[in-house]
């Protein structure tokens, strides 16, 4: 035991004397986020349509509570943040949200790291972990390893993860037994199994795109693609192989007309659930196989749009409303639909509450069926640092 105190102080002294040398400027920041919330849910037998109903109050963390420091010496920087669990997956433990560090070598920045896609752009909604329209024209697929540069001038170019989901939509999966099952770099395990599905990737999943402003205006847009081949084999013979190309468009703006502010978001793309790497994304966005095997390229659209006002220095008050719908030529229309009302009110410089109303149905599977609607209404309280 005095030998783990010993060296634990041997360690702790060092860094003290090691971090004025390295110049290095630290800031460490911060979320605690709870929501109280109550909800009204109908969901559908698929048999028969008949509606079912649950009403429920909950009190829990939100998903995106967080602790996190900035570190920054000379040209080059980082991020690491860590965010609680998430109250729907606690099994997981706490969560990495950035983890990257980032040159400036003059003419722009290269970033290499684990971040958000670039393609995500979020509103103020903050029901089910400041969800920001999640799954609902938001195009938020999680986190990701990728290595970015953006140049001054606002260009910029991502090389990412390659996504590897299949309509279901199920995330990619591979088979036990070999050593390096699962990891970042092998996507399918190489040990033999009766069926095995195999993903074959070429490419990182890439986006292409531009951020700029002009007088009230910001605004930005790109296109990423994605590809990859998914191999189904029974008892050593192949059942199908298919070639699943994904490619997605985006734009997205903001206009400052204070004290009113607009934002929208927009985007369309085909099989976008496959690139988007997102087990939650709508059903009806995956390239499509049915159980005939007939195959067909999903479409999807969306978008949202959101409007804010500032009332005085403490309060603001926003309203939204989104929509994304899917089709292939062997499925229904997946659509979606949300909406929110809320008001933001701080009541000291670091602490805030958002009382909030929530809207959101799922409409229609890509079988037919009637699926989920709920509604929410309760209260984000944020304490930051």
């Amino acid at each position: 035991m005095r030998k783990h105190i010993g060296s634990a102080a041997l360690i702790a002294a060092t860094i003290g004397f090691s971090v004025p040398a390295m110049a290095l400027d630290v800031t460490p920041y911060g979320a605690i986020r709870v929501g109280t919330w109550y909800t009204s849910s109908t969901y559908y037998n698929p048999a028969d349509g008949a509606a079912f109903h649950d009403a429920d109050f909950t009190l829990d963390l939100q998903g995106d509570s967080l602790v996190g420091i900035r570190v920054k010496e000379g040209d080059f920087g980082g991020v690491a943040e860590l965010g609680a669990y998430n109250p729907k997956n606690r099994s997981g433990g706490v969560e990495l949200r950035l983890l990257f560090g980032e040159w400036d070598f003059g003419k722009g920045k290269l970033r290499v790291g684990y971040a958000p896609s670039p393609y995500v752009y979020r509103s103020e909604q903050t029901y089910d972990s400041d969800g920001g329209f999640n799954g609902y024209g938001s195009l938020w697929d999680g986190r990701h390893a990728q290595i970015k540069a953006t140049l001054n001038n606002g260009m910029y170019l991502a090389l990412m993860k390659p996504g590897t989901s299949k309509n279901g939509p199920v995330a990619a999966t591979t088979n036990s037994g070999a050593s390096w099952s699962g990891t970042p770099h092998n996507q399918t395990a190489t040990v033999y199994a009766a069926t095995n599905t195999n993903y074959d990737t070429y490419l990182p999943r890439t986006v292409l795109g531009y951020e700029g402003k002009s007088g009230i205006v910001n605004y930005g847009g790109g296109a990423a693609l994605n590809a990859y081949t998914e191999t189904q084999t029974n008892a050593g013979a192949t059942a199908y192989k298919d070639e699943i190309y994904s490619y997605l468009a985006f734009a997205h703006t903001r206009i400052d007309l204070a004290p009113v502010e607009l934002k929208f978001n927009l985007y369309g793309g085909r099989n976008i659930g496959n690139l988007m790497s997102n087990p939650a994304a709508a059903v009806g966005s995956f390239y499509q196989r049915n159980s005939a095997g007939r195959t067909a390229d999903a479409n999807t659209i969306g978008g949202w749009a959101q409007a804010g006002y500032v009332v005085n220095d403490k309060t603001k008050v926003f309203a939204g409303v989104s929509y994304e719908t899917s089709d292939s030529n062997i499925t229904e229309l997946d659509d979606k639909l949300a909406a929110f009302a809320n008001l933001q009110y701080v009541v000291t410089k670091n602490f805030k509450v958002v009382p909030e109303f929530t809207y959101l149905d799922d409409m229609n599977s890509i079988a037919g069926t009637k699926e989920p609607k709920i509604y929410a209404a309760g209260v984000k309280w944020e304490m930051s640092f």
